[in-house]
């Protein structure tokens, strides 16, 4: 009986000489893959090190948020910051409530309308439930009162609103709210600033549903 051997390596398997001092890139150590793809481990450590920065960035203004409440409420009297209590909590839950009704309203809602998903930047245009297009939306900045500025504040609607006045490129709702079209051909990819409390969607998808939208349309935030 014929006994098989391994067969020895031939030359098209064998790593040419001026290639040797690469090493071997099945197998090693983090030291090993590191010579072997230093791009992607340079790209890998800046990305690691803006993640840093961010968190970092957001972890002291949450600190500093935090000393000018405490310095606001200790300039407080006790009623005051028992009836402020108060007023931040009935607050949070006329938000919750508004938030809830939308969702309910949105699955029941007979009548064709637009749901839009804070937490997931998603637009839906639904009827009975039924979601007949499902488009990304890109959310503007909040912007709270502040003494050196003018502008009112402005937030991302929640709960129900209605399109108050349409056109080619926006959709208006009342309150203010404006949902702006983008001309990027990827939505991803358009970066220009969008005005605080507003919405942009890709200026396909505005001329996909525009033959459905009419005034008085209701459009549901949650």
């Amino acid at each position: 009986m014929e006994i098989l051997r391994p067969k020895e390596p031939g030359p098209e398997t064998r790593r040419r000489p001026e290639r040797e001092a690469e090493g071997d890139r099945r197998r090693g150590t983090w030291r090993d893959f590191r010579r072997a793809y230093p791009g992607f481990v340079f790209v890998l450590g800046l990305g690691l090190a803006a993640m840093v920065a961010v968190d970092g960035w957001l972890l002291f203004k949450r600190v500093q948020y935090n000393h000018e409440v405490a310095q606001l409420r200790a300039h407080m009297t006790d009623a005051e910051r028992e009836h402020t209590d108060a007023i931040v909590l009935a607050e949070q839950n006329k938000l919750r409530i508004a938030i809830e009704l939308a969702k309910r309203q949105a699955k029941f809602d007979k009548k064709l309308h637009l749901n839009v998903s804070i937490d997931s930047s998603r637009m839906y245009l639904t009827r009975e439930g039924a979601v007949l297009r499902e488009m990304p939306v890109q959310l503007g900045p909040e912007r709270g009162a502040s003494e050196s500025s003018d502008a009112p504040p402005a937030a991302v609607p929640r709960g129900e609103r209605t399109i108050a006045d349409l056109s080619s490129e926006k959709i208006t709702l009342d309150g203010g709210a404006t949902i702006f079209s983008s001309k990027a051909s990827q939505l991803a990819a358009d970066t220009t600033a969008i005005p605080p409390g507003s919405l942009r969607m890709s200026l396909e998808d505005l001329k996909a549903i525009m033959p459905n939208l009419s005034a008085g349309m209701k459009v549901y935030f949650y």
